[in-house]
């Protein structure tokens, strides 16, 4: 007769597998949600695709101006 613990090890090593393939597959399917969410995002001042819309910087900061000290 089979013990049990050789059939909770098979039925371990099948869930396993299909615990992978599942995570693998929801894995590919997040990645791909997030690239086209990515690809249709919107500049909320021109209306253009952020993909083909260059990032304006931020201007420089003004340094305060040390005093001299010969004045």
């Amino acid at each position: 007769m089979v013990d049990m613990h050789y059939f909770i090890f098979i039925v371990n090593a099948d869930t396993v597998v299909l615990a992978s393939v599942i995570f693998g597959m929801s894995f590919i399917a997040l990645r791909l949600v997030y690239k086209m969410w990515r690809a249709n995002l919107r500049c909320p001042h021109c209306g253009g695709t952020l993909r083909t819309h260059p990032a304006a910087l931020p201007p420089p900061a003004q340094e305060a101006q040390s005093p001299s000290l010969w004045t």
